[in-house]
C-alpha cells in the first residue's frame, strides 16, 4: 500500500500516529530513506518492537513495505499501520507514547533513515480475495471530482466476468490528511506475485468491461500516478479481512 506525497518530516512515532477524521477502518503510512546496508537494521528494529510486550499489545496489522518503483519519491521503503478505526489507533498510540520499547525503536531507526512522506487513509470499500498472505502492491493514486461515480463505476467492473477472475484483492481509501497533495484518492491492488499480477493485466487487457472501467474513470478522476511494492514482513493478529469493510 505505497502512497506518494510531498515531504513532510515529522518524528519516526508518527508510524503510530491516529488517522485523521476517520471513524471507518483506515491507514497510517509513513515513507523513509533507507540506505540498502541498513535496511535489515530496520526490519530488525521492528520485529523486536512488536516481540516487546507493548508490541503484542497491538491489534491491528502493520507492514513494512519495499517500493520497487515509487516515481520520484525518495523512498525506499513504507511502514503501513492498519487499524480498525481511528479511535482504536488513538488508544494504540496513547499506551505506546512513553513505552520503553517504542523509545529503543524509534532511536535505533532515526540514525539510519529519513522520513520522506505521510499520510493518514479513510478505507472507502474493499473487493476481491482479502487475505494475509499477498505479498506484492500496485497502487493507483487519483484525484477525484465525483466519488461517488469513482466508487460505482470500480464496483461494476469488480462485477463484470474479468473482475471477478481477479486473482487478488482491491482496497479503495481516501486521504484524511497528507500535506499538500493534489492526490484525494488511493487504489491498492494486492498480489501473490508479480507474476500474476502480470499475468491478469495482459489476459484482461482487451476486455471490453476494462475498457468501460477507464473510460468512467476519466470522467470522474486524473490518474496522478501509480507504484509498486512488495512485503517484506507483516506483524499483528488482526486479519486484513477484519479490518476492511464489508
Amino acid at each position: 500500500m505505497k502512497l506518494k506525497t510531498f515531504k513532510f518530516l515529522v518524528p519516526i512515532a508518527l508510524v503510530f500516529s491516529p488517522m485523521i477524521a476517520a471513524a471507518a477502518p483506515g491507514y497510517s503510512q509513513t515513507g523513509i530513506r533507507v540506505m540498502p546496508q541498513d535496511a535489515p537494521k530496520v526490519l530488525a528494529a521492528m520485529d523486536k518492537l512488536m516481540a516487546s510486550p507493548i508490541g503484542q499489545k497491538y491489534q491491528g496489522r502493520l507492514l513494512l513495505l519495499q517500493n520497487l518503483a515509487d516515481g520520484n519519491d525518495p523512498s525506499t521503503h513504507s511502514i503501513v499501520s492498519i487499524f480498525k478505526s481511528a479511535a482504536d489507533l488513538e488508544q494504540y498510540t496513547n499506551l505506546m507514547q512513553n513505552d520503553a520499547a517504542r523509545i529503543e525503536f524509534t532511536t535505533a531507526v532515526a540514525a539510519i533513515s529519513q522520513i520522506e512522506t505521510t499520510a493518514r487513509m479513510t478505507t472507502l470499500k474493499s473487493w476481491g480475495d482479502i487475505n494475509d498472505t499477498d505479498t506484492v502492491w500496485n497502487a493507483h493514486s487519483f484525484t477525484v471530482t465525483d466519488a461517488p461515480a469513482f466508487v460505482a463505476a470500480l464496483d461494476a467492473w469488480f462485477n463484470s466476468p474479468m473482475g471477478k477472475k481477479a486473482p487478488g484483492q482491491a482496497h479503495l481509501a481516501a486521504l484524511t490528511a497528507s500535506g499538500n497533495t493534489p492526490v484525494t484518492h488511493v487504489l491498492s491492488l494486492g498480489y501473490a506475485s508479480i507474476a500474476e499480477m502480470e499475468a491478469y493485466i495482459d489476459g484482461g487487457a482487451k476486455d471490453p468491461d476494462r475498457a468501460k472501467l477507464l473510460a468512467a474513470l476519466r470522467a470522474v478522476s486524473t490518474h496522478t500516478g501509480a507504484t509498486l511494492s512488495r512485503t517484506l514482513k507483516q506483524w499483528g493478529s488482526a486479519s486484513m479481512k477484519s479490518l476492511t469493510n464489508p
